[in-house]
């Protein structure tokens, strides 16, 4: 948990010094662990929208909640005590965190939150953060994440309770795993990173055709296509190396496994990496 704070405050000195003036950076005091206990019911609206925002921490979310979201925020730092707000749609959890640079070690920025039976718009921002968002379960409608550099797994394990409309998942210098996606059930599924590595996982069940578009910057990228399932890979990159795994049908710069039931779409745009494609 500290080493990404940590690693960001480096990060501004040695920029300050390079460019030869001053940077005066505000910094925050660490003090004793404090635990807020989170329990907020579902708006009137169906679906409630929910959103997350966090500083730089650990974020584990699940299924479990008998209300909209249940769970606790473990802090040390007074200023990053979260701040609920609601209305008659939308409930938010924000952690303010700007301008309060913590200073030494033993940063404490820990969540643990679960997520109940109704229908949800679920919003993610967060800033450099170790995640393991395990979504199995909760009948998510619309899901949006949005992070910095991380390091998180989120997983699909069986389906998706509702129909998803859409997905989006934005990072940047990142380590990024998501596993599962055919089970989301979503129909328009996006995803952009700037460098690092990143898997998506299409294992599960299409229960209809699934569109596909991913942005990996700078990125390594690795698709997982169970074998058995209709796809076609669509690419338009510069790659420096693409490399396949399992059967895979190549025309031009299509890449295809057959199979039956519904089709997954996936157009794939890379700067300069490496893209794996993997059937199995």
């Amino acid at each position: 948990m500290k080493r990404p704070i940590l690693a960001l405050l480096s990060i501004l000195v040695l920029t300050s010094l390079a460019c030869g003036f001053t940077v005066n950076i505000p910094t925050a005091k660490v003090g004793e662990k404090q635990t807020m206990t989170i329990n907020e019911a579902y708006t009137d609206a169906k679906p409630t929208e929910l959103t997350i925002n966090m500083g730089g921490g650990e974020l584990t979310l699940q299924a479990g909640a008998s209300g909209l979201v249940e769970g606790t925020v473990e802090y040390n730092i007074e200023k990053w005590k979260p701040e609920i707000t609601r209305d008659s749609s939308e409930v938010t959890i924000k952690q303010e965190v700007a301008n309060s640079i913590p200073v030494g070690e033993n940063v404490i920025n820990k969540w643990d939150l679960r997520l109940g039976k109704d229908p949800i718009d679920l919003t993610i921002e967060a800033g450099a953060y170790q995640g393991k968002l395990d979504l199995t379960g909760i009948p998510l409608v619309n899901v949006k994440v949005k992070d910095g550099a991380s390091d998180s797994k989120l997983t699909f394990s069986a389906p998706n309770p509702v129909r998803m409309d859409s997905f989006s998942y934005e990072t940047g210098a990142s380590n990024i795993t998501l596993e599962g996606l055919a089970y989301s059930d979503a129909d328009v599924l996006s995803f952009k990173g700037g460098a690092g590595n990143f898997t998506l996982d299409f294992s599960g069940q299409l229960k209809r055709d699934m569109r596909v578009n991913v942005d990996g910057g700078l990125g390594n990228i690795t698709i997982k296509v169970p074998k058995g399932m209709n796809s076609r890979i669509q690419l338009s990159t510069s790659l420096n190396t693409i490399s396949t795994t399992g059967t895979w049908t190549v025309d031009n710069n299509i890449y295809s496994t057959s199979g039956s039931g519904p089709i997954l779409h996936i157009e794939v745009s890379v700067g300069v990496g490496n893209l794996n494609l993997v059937s199995e």
